[in-house]
């Protein structure tokens, strides 16, 4: 008894080769686990080796520093989380996954999280999983996973019974079958991932990112790649409510979607998603038009109801598929566009065109009895009867409803016609490159910026446009971000009377910092009151910074900055009217000084 004693105090519960940490409170890490599992964890800093099933309980905590290398010697060692984990890995210096064995069906088990109080402030982040049969599961859990790739894993982000995770800014690749799969209840936030190539098993349909089928599952799924192209089986991502009982009331929003057998599928019932501002093209690589090939694919009954707009949809076998089975029977109701309706969340905006089988085009396909709106739509061509010719409804087939298209949009007078919108992380900095094949009244463009933690869009710049041209234009904006990280951006044009359109999104990571100092034109310039001067403090180390604003003469007027500062990119706001001072209009000129160097420009007050 006293021997038993003794093992409870040191945390020792060694039951049939598993290894439990007592539940009494403690942090532990991996050299604490290898002193007190009694070699079923062994190694030092960075490497270990997991022999066992070790399980992390109630009050306990697990932490994994940065640079670790863990492998899982055989099939079924993995970590089970009651209490919580933190996998501290930092941006070039990852926690690695792995086993002993290389196959893409799973070689260990990874992190099962089960119903846990305290699985919310368990996370995941900068981790490298190879090989892992579930590296992340989640059973009535909500972990966070930020910024980790799983690479040729089994099924690398699996969640169920009322799991809600938050997974964001992963890279998921070659898995052998799904990329994130959820069922029974889970409705997760999945933002800025890029999924590639998965399902290499290939012999089914297995997608990208996949719900379903019981329960409600209502992920938030925005803002990430879903892109393909080996596995000529592999969907983008789906929601399914096959089954009596489920739904789903998800948002699919500015996704980029693309070489996937297809692109978004909505298949079942009691489906109110919203899908929205998403990029889908080119989702043919399956050449049966028959099972796949849809940019965005609606199946099942009438309470399937989802509103679609605000999407580009191009180069797929089929823009969009409304069917129940493959015969003309009663089906979806989606709400492709409805103008006649108080809701604006559903008026259509969509462009949907060059969606080919064999030269001739099926943007949109109603294989129903039912009418479907599609109203207030752009189809590349401008009349009645040209648009007819893209869409099947119940011209094609009196047993088909009918598919209301009118009023339609027309490009021909939309103010700019983007062609292309790309961005690089250079040295300092991100550089944003796009191109317009038109413009018609065309101001200019406001560069905006989201950073990962931020909830609302920073206004990074301003760029003049061409006017009215037909001709191609290239513009170019280097944004220079406060810290690393990831970035989105999106372009506001602006026409001369005001009116604005955004573009979509598009990502960047932006990785370091420049080592010399730089201070940037103000914007807007002129001005009155208010303008937003920016600098960049280089080098390693703090610096001495003093930022003044000086008149024609030379005389000080303000001085906005003075002090020690790190290094780094900064935004200063500069605003007259609330300084208190009285400046007319005229030329006046700024300063930074930044320890020795000193750099000068000049900006314009326009009452």
């Amino acid at each position: 008894m006293k021997k038993l004693v003794t093992i409870l105090i040191l945390g020792v519960i060694a039951i049939n080769a598993q290894f439990i940490t007592p539940g009494t409170g403690v942090t532990w890490n991996m050299d604490s686990l290898v002193a007190r599992s009694g070699g079923l964890i062994t190694g030092s800093f960075p490497n270990y080796t997991v022999a066992t099933v070790c399980s992390v309980s109630v009050g306990d905590r697990l932490i994994i520093p940065q640079g670790s290398v863990v492998t899982f010697s055989t099939t079924g060692n993995g970590f089970v989380i009651l209490g919580a984990v933190e996998v501290n890995g930092a941006p070039g210096d990852s926690v690695y996954f792995k086993g002993t064995t290389e196959n893409p069906q799973g070689v260990y088990e990874g992190f099962y999280f089960r119903d846990t109080g305290a699985d919310t402030t368990s996370v995941i982040k900068y981790a490298v999983f190879v090989h892992g049969y579930y590296p992340v599961r989640c059973l009535n859990s909500s972990p966070r996973v930020y910024n980790s790739r799983f690479y040729k894993c089994r099924r690398p982000i699996y969640m169920s019974s009322n799991s809600s995770p938050v997974i964001k800014y992963n890279y998921i690749s070659e898995a052998y079958e799904y990329g994130i799969y959820g069922t029974t209840g889970s409705s997760p936030v999945i933002e800025y991932n890029e999924l590639y190539n998965n399902n290499s098993q290939n012999t089914s349909p297995k997608n990208q990112i996949t719900f379903g089928t019981q329960n409600n599952n209502s992920p938030r799924i925005r803002y990430n790649k879903v892109h393909g192209g080996s596995y000529n089986r592999t969907g983008g991502i789906s929601i399914s409510t096959l089954l009596s009982g489920s739904s789903s009331s998800s948002e699919i929003a500015f996704n980029e979607i693309y070489n996937n057998s297809y692109g978004i599928a909505l298949a079942g019932a009691e489906i109110t998603c919203y899908v929205h501002d998403n990029l889908i093209y080119n989702n043919n690589i399956n050449p049966d038009p028959l099972t796949t090939g849809s940019g965005i694919s609606i199946s099942g009954n009438g309470t399937n109801r989802p509103i679609v707009s605000r999407n580009k949809i191009y180069g797929n076998l089929w823009g969009i598929t409304v069917y129940n089975g493959s015969a003309i029977a009663a089906g979806p109701t989606p709400s492709l566009g409805n103008i006649t309706n108080a809701d604006t969340s559903d008026n259509g905006y969509n462009k949907i065109y060059g969606n080919l089988q064999t030269g001739v085009p099926y943007d949109l396909f109603n294989n129903c009895t039912n009418d479907i709106y599609a109203q207030n739509n752009d189809w590349a061509v401008y009349d009645s009867a040209a648009i007819e010719l893209h869409i099947t409804h119940k011209v094609d087939d009196p047993a088909r409803g009918w598919v209301f298209f009118n009023p339609f949009l027309d490009s021909s007078i939309v103010p700019v016609e983007l062609e292309s919108f790309t961005a690089q992380s250079v040295e300092g900095g991100v550089k944003l490159n796009w191109t317009t094949a038109s413009e018609l009244n065309n101001s200019g463009f406001v560069v905006e910026r989201k950073g990962s933690k931020e909830q609302d869009w920073t206004n990074a710049g301003f760029v003049a446009g061409k006017g009215t041209t037909t001709s191609k234009n290239e513009y170019s904006f280097i944004d220079k971000p406060g810290k690393e990280g990831t970035y989105a951006y999106r372009l506001r044009q602006i026409d001369f009377d005001g009116t604005t359109s955004v573009s979509m999104m598009i990502f960047a990571e932006f990785t370091g910092l420049v080592l010399s100092h730089d201070l940037g034109q103000n914007y807007p310039n002129p001005f009155n009151p208010e303008t937003v001067i920016r600098y960049t403090v280089g080098g390693n180390e703090p610096a001495r910074v003093a930022l003044r604003i000086y008149d024609a003469l030379g005389a000080e007027v303000a001085t906005l900055v003075e002090g020690i500062q790190e290094p780094g990119n900064y935004d200063v706001k500069f605003n007259s009217k609330t300084a208190g001072l009285s400046l007319s209009s005229g030329v006046y000129f700024y300063e930074i000084n930044i320890n020795a160097t000193t750099i000068t420009k000049k900006f314009v007050i326009n009452k």
